[in-house]
């Protein structure tokens, strides 16, 4: 019924937006979809055996739109139909990433309401999760849409776009629970260098805050694609600031062709800046936790464009000691059903 309303819906703005062209525009209206085979082996230590674990799953299936109503609105929404995202309640508002509404005030400044990505910096952050095939234990664990608001600035050279938002904080587990994150967030795009910095003070409790310093830094030029991304957590509660709960990113991928990119990525998450089995103040990367891993793979676009794609990663893990090795292959399909017919 659900999955009914919201093609319903889709369906009906579609209308719309070719009744009143001149009011209401649809400007981007995607359906996107994943499915993978994935293998497990954990080779065993010390008295536990090795063991493997196998089968096919369907990762994502996604519907987007966006569009403008006049000419100081825009309208955005990209909705999850298989699952909803990490949350407190199953409920399909959960499965909404984004559903938000754009005010522009001016060419350089506008206002952001509705339910939104938190502004944390970071390229692995950024990443659309249809386009990661394996990611460090802050990726895999973050909660990271919200209900929110957030006013932007962007400059007339388009280099700098800044933004500072006010939502719910992406610890709660209950409705009404009253804390909330306080992001500023900063976008650069200096030619082939770019930046996605925050600094973010998120309640994890009542009047209790930890900090987030994340450094997002790409470089993209002549088919190469690299980020490296540093996140520092830090409560201020805790003696030492700096180095003590971190995640740590190295994405690199190469074109080798119209049709292949070969990639490679290293990520590591580690948090000793409490003792194990304490109060968190870091409720993802939690207290005593060693995580690295290491991956290796392929992208394969068998009709020259970035509709239709086939991916084989292989990657190893070690979390606390504890080795793991795991190969993906999948399927991505993404369907622009604005122009299905061209």
């Amino acid at each position: 019924m659900k999955k009914f309303i919201l093609l319903s819906f889709c369906l009906a703005v579609a209308i719309l937006a070719n009744a009143q062209d001149k009011l209401f525009t649809l400007d981007n209206l995607q359906l996107n979809t994943r499915a993978d085979f994935t293998i497990n082996y954990h080779p065993g230590h010390d008295t536990v055996a090795p063991s493997s674990d196998h089968g096919f799953a369907g990762k994502y299936l996604v519907v987007a739109l966006d569009g403008n109503i006049g000419s100081k609105f825009s309208y955005h929404l990209r909705q999850r139909i298989n699952a909803p995202n990490i949350g407190f309640a199953n409920t399909f508002f959960q499965g909404t990433d984004w559903a938000y509404l754009n005010w522009n005030f001016t060419d350089n400044l506008f206002l952001s309401a509705g339910k939104q990505v938190v502004a944390i910096g970071g390229w692995e952050y950024d990443t659309n999760p249809i386009d990661i095939y394996y990611g460090t234990e802050f990726w895999n664990t973050v909660c990271c849409y919200e209900v929110g608001a957030s006013l932007n600035f962007k400059d007339d050279s388009g280099k700098n776009h800044v933004l500072i938002q006010m939502c719910n904080s992406p610890f709660i587990n209950q409705a009404m629970q009253s804390i909330y994150a306080y992001n500023l967030m900063w976008y650069g795009n200096f030619g082939a260098f770019k930046t996605a910095y925050s600094t973010n003070i998120i309640e994890y409790q009542p009047g209790k805050y930890i900090n987030y310093i994340a450094l997002g830094n790409k470089l993209q030029f002549n088919g190469v694609e690299m980020y490296l991304d540093v996140i520092n957590r830090a409560s201020f509660e805790q003696k030492q600031f700096f180095g003590q709960d971190l995640t740590a990113i190295y994405g690199i991928g190469v074109d080798i062709g119209p049709k292949w990119i070969v990639f490679a990525k290293a990520g590591y998450d580690f948090n000793r800046a409490q003792l194990p089995n304490t109060e968190a103040y870091d409720q993802y990367v939690t207290p005593g936790k060693k995580v690295d891993f290491e991956s290796l793979g392929f992208e394969y676009y068998p009709m020259g464009g970035r509709n239709l794609r086939l991916h084989l990663c292989g990657s190893h893990t070690n979390v606390d000691g504890v080795d793991m090795f795991q190969a993906n292959l999948g399927l991505t399909w993404k369907v622009d059903l604005l122009h299905v017919n061209k």
